[in-house]
């Protein structure tokens, strides 16, 4: 871990402070479209949120939101039929729902949850890791990482993992 810790550190240092003031809000942007799809689907907000993440694999943010936000009013939605499925258990499950650790995780950073961290592709890369993901073990290694990374530089897991995303990816969208 001490690996994951030294080099997560090595993006953070990279960043600018326009990168930091994405990073600082990001999630609390993502909180909003949470509360829109749940306002929309008359539910609570881990049922929003575990909407929107449920949307998120393979899609860029802008798609996921719009699939969302589609999916809350009842408009069709095309796309994965996975994203579906566990857009439509989500209404009744929340986040029981996303067994995927990436999905569960990000569901739950969206509804608020400071120490939750999304390990995804992006991340990986920020590791030198050309996988599109970690196994079980590496996730939890990497979480724990990002986490001791957030704590250095006084953050929240969830905006390290923000920032490391957004310094890696190249912009927030």
């Amino acid at each position: 871990m001490e690996n994951y810790v030294e080099l997560f550190t090595q993006v953070a240092a990279k960043a600018t402070y326009g990168q930091i003031e994405q990073a600082s809000k990001w999630y609390l942007d993502a909180e909003r479209v949470a509360h829109e799809v749940a306002r929309n689907l008359d539910a609570d907000l881990e049922v929003g949120a575990s909407v929107v993440s449920s949307f998120s694999p393979r899609e860029r943010w802008t798609n996921n939101v719009e699939k969302a936000v589609a999916f809350s009013l009842g408009q069709k939605v095309v796309g994965l039929p996975n994203n579906l499925a566990m857009a439509k258990k989500s209404i009744k499950l929340g986040f029981d729902a996303l067994n995927g650790q990436k999905t569960n995780s990000f569901a739950r950073a969206i509804a608020g949850d400071e120490n939750a961290v999304v390990i995804d592709v992006w991340m990986l890369r920020a590791l030198g890791i050309e996988k599109k993901t970690p196994t079980q073990s590496q996730y939890k290694e990497m979480a724990r990482a990002v986490t001791k990374v957030a704590k250095i530089y006084g953050t929240t897991p969830r905006t390290m993992q923000a920032l490391i995303w957004i310094i890696v990816r190249g912009s927030a969208l």
